[in-house]
């Protein structure tokens, strides 16, 4: 770890860990990253691997993700969100470290007929996203100098995430139903991750929370169909297959989805100056990235 900057990334294998080591590299900045041989919910563990380390930023991109199976094993989720979110406040906090955290837009139980403020208060639907809000407030009482993140329907190159899962629907399957009354703005990450690289050097203390999304309320279906024809044009599937529309109640879930939990996205590119564009525009990089991706490939 240089002394210069001194930035731990933790989840560094995860879809926004490996997008913004790549971010990272690019910019010349030394970094230390680990995964899960760091537990956040271990102190013991997080104490040993900072011992000795000069740290000035910690980025946090482990999570527990697995909305549905949350709600079987609540414990898990809380453990990780909740608990591991707080050890690293207090980490921080002792260290003097700012702190970058990752939260989202299941916070919210998606009924507002408009997009949500960072004032809007927290309503979530499932275990999940009461982990998430358990971890933010106390992220919130226990570090000072923290930046959280509310992101939604985040994808990237990396991972599983939907874009990566309808281009292997659209290659395997005659045909693919998709819900057509849930609402929101997909997260690009490779532009978040740029967007986080340039406040790590900014140097930015307005700490607080934001909500970070890009332009455009869609529904899964429009960007499921929109994915299948950027797909075709790219040379990614050969041919296009019969998307279905159904509504939530067709598709059911162990853990309740909000339908329509938009992002205001107004104090991220007033206080921090981040960079947001419509999502269209982040799809079609997506496709970009991916062919440039697949080239580098041995």
């Amino acid at each position: 770890m240089s002394a210069a900057n001194g930035i731990w990334l933790l989840g560094d294998r995860g879809m926004l860990g490996r997008q913004i080591v790549v971010e990272l590299q690019k910019s010349g900045i030394a970094f230390a990253a680990s995964d899960r041989e760091v537990d956040i919910s271990d102190w013991p563990s997080l104490k040993a691997f900072s011992s000795g380390k000069k740290i000035s930023w910690i980025i946090n991109c482990a999570a527990y993700t697995a909305v549905d199976q949350a709600e079987i094993d609540s414990a898990a989720a809380f453990r990780v969100n909740a608990a591991g979110v707080e050890n690293l406040a207090k980490l921080a906090a002792g260290l003097g470290a700012k702190l970058v955290h990752f939260s989202t837009d299941y916070v919210f139980d998606g009924r507002a007929r408009r997009p949500y403020l960072e004032s809007d208060p927290p309503r979530p639907l499932s275990q999940y996203g009461q982990s998430k809000w358990q971890g933010e407030k106390l992220l919130t009482a226990n570090c000072p100098s923290a930046f959280i993140f509310r992101i939604s329907w985040l994808y990237g190159v990396f991972g599983n995430n939907f874009v990566n899962t309808m281009l292997r629907i659209f290659r395997e399957k005659e045909v693919a139903r998709m819900v057509n009354d849930q609402f929101g703005s997909p997260t690009y990450a490779a532009a978040l991750a740029g967007n986080i690289v340039r406040l790590i050097e900014s140097g930015s203390e307005r700490y607080g929370l934001y909500h970070y999304c890009y332009g455009g309320v869609i529904p899964w279906f429009d960007f499921a169909a929109c994915i299948m024809d950027l797909a075709l044009k790219s040379g990614w599937i050969e041919k296009k297959i019969p998307l279905l529309a159904v509504s939530t109640s067709e598709f059911p879930t162990r853990a309740a989805r909000p339908l329509r939990a938009v992002l205001d996205n107004g104090k991220v590119v007033r206080e921090l100056g981040f960079r947001v564009v419509d999502w269209q525009l982040n799809l079609k990089d997506f496709f970009r990235e991916k062919a440039l991706l697949e080239k580098s490939q041995p």
